[in-house]
């Protein structure tokens, strides 16, 4: 189990430090003994003032994917709304927390579309592109057909239906094509 545990100041009652472990109570000692951190000089305040800071689980989660990205919402939402974390993320991962945001954020929004085609609702479609034509009025794509057919032995009737256009413009196409 992966915990998510917020480290408040007893002294003004606000959360601190927000961290993700799978062994809170030996993160909790951990904390409790001191670091040269700033979480840890933190603590080691709290306690010169006679008190012991407060440790809050705020989640748990079975995988530590969850829990990472709960973490990282908890210290986001604690710094949005004012909160001073002394979190390293806090100072130098904002931009690339961000980054990483808009990209999941992408993510999200394609994998929706997917659901939504297959579940049988029509995605957003685009306009497909017109290919470009040359000076005859034929696409690339058309002539590409078109050279085809003949090489496979079509005969002009057959091309002239299969491309719904009149035999006298494939002949005259043909002819072009060849010279």
């Amino acid at each position: 189990m992966f915990s998510i545990y917020a480290i408040i100041n007893p002294i003004d009652n606000k959360p601190f430090y927000v961290g993700e472990t799978n062994s809170f109570e030996l993160r909790k000692k951990q904390h409790l003994k001191g670091t040269d951190q700033i979480s840890g000089l933190v603590i080691r305040q709290i306690k010169a003032n006679g008190f012991v800071p407060l440790f809050v689980i705020l989640e748990e989660h079975d995988d530590e994917e969850t829990a990472l990205r709960a973490e990282i919402f908890w210290i986001e939402t604690l710094l949005a709304r004012g909160v001073e974390l002394v979190n390293s993320q806090a100072f130098t991962g904002w931009a690339e927390r961000k980054s990483k945001r808009g990209a999941e954020t992408r993510k999200a929004d394609q994998m929706e579309q997917l659901r939504k085609v297959a579940n049988g609702r029509r995605a957003k479609r685009t306009r497909p592109r017109p290919d470009p034509v040359d000076a005859d009025g034929w696409s690339e794509q058309e002539t590409k057909r078109l050279l085809g057919m003949q090489k496979n032995g079509i005969g002009l009737g057959g091309m002239a239906k299969m491309l719904g256009r009149p035999a006298k413009e494939v002949r005259d196409k043909l002819s072009r094509e060849w010279v």
